[in-house]
């Protein structure tokens, strides 16, 4: 098994670099998001003027849980759609293909570390900014190390459900080539239903009764955890059915892949 990952290993690695080599338009693209976390302080500060608590959140909590949620979703990132969609454009992916190696698994480790570059760049600012917060607010952090160790379990399986999704979603350019539609879609989707927008307690029960049959509200659970509002029996319940829609959606993958590549043509290469 170990040999058979380390031919991944190079794709993996040359992503990370790649992160690197352009992290100055990284860091900018962290910089707008930094000015959009600041604009939004100052939009739930109006919220909480004449309030202590909304649904549960109080307004420390809420930018611990947006400070936290902007974290967690750097592993949502997964841009396999695009990636298969300029592969198939540019014709690369039939020289993948007869590579003794496996088209989604190269993906997926590339993918990865890309994720894990952001991240790398991404935790220096978060670190400071919760710095800053900490003191301007006078914010107690009341973290425990099991919950801790909990939210980190759900990582790997949240970047995996996204890659599954993704690479789902991609296949559709085998048939249509044209894909941003579908990103623009799927972006949206995981936004509003995974809480990274508003907190999914703050939401209608009408709507929460049809996000609970989707996987994405898993996405928000890490986040729970460290704010101590969510039960560790409700966080293992949430792990378990996450690997199964994991089990679930690559089953469908397979099947899906391997009929769409006797649809695909290649343009270019």
């Amino acid at each position: 098994m170990k040999k058979a990952l380390k031919k991944y290993i190079p794709f993996f690695r040359a992503n990370i670099m790649q992160m690197f080599i352009y992290r100055g338009t990284v860091w900018l693209w962290l910089l707008v998001d930094v000015f959009q976390f600041t604009m939004m302080i100052f939009l739930w500060k109006s919220v909480y003027q004449y309030q202590d608590a909304i649904n549960g959140f109080t307004f420390n909590e809420m930018l611990i849980y947006f400070l936290l949620t902007n974290v967690f979703m750097i592993f949502t990132e997964v841009e396999a759609v695009f990636a298969i969609s300029e592969e198939i454009r540019e014709g690369r992916i039939s020289l993948y293909l007869i590579k003794p190696i496996s088209y989604k698994r190269r993906l997926f480790f590339e993918l990865l570390g890309r994720v894990i570059g952001l991240l790398i760049l991404l935790l220096p600012i978060v670190t400071i900014f919760g710095t800053v917060l900490t003191f301007i607010f006078d914010i107690a952090w009341t973290i425990s190390i099991l919950e801790v160790v909990m939210a980190i379990l759900f990582v790997p399986l949240i970047f995996t459900l996204m890659f599954e999704v993704s690479f789902l979603f991609g296949t559709i350019a085998i048939y249509t080539t044209n894909v941003f539609g579908v990103v623009i879609f799927l972006s949206v989707l995981v936004r509003i239903v995974s809480g990274q927008l508003v907190p999914l307690a703050l939401y209608p029960q009408a709507l929460l009764n049809i996000i609970r049959y989707m996987p994405f509200q898993f996405i928000s659970y890490p986040t729970l955890l460290m704010l101590n509002k969510l039960d560790i029996s409700l966080a293992l319940q949430g792990l378990l059915i996450l690997v199964l829609w994991i089990i679930g959606l690559k089953i469908l993958n397979h099947v899906v892949f391997k009929f769409s590549m006797k649809k695909m043509v290649v343009f270019g290469g």
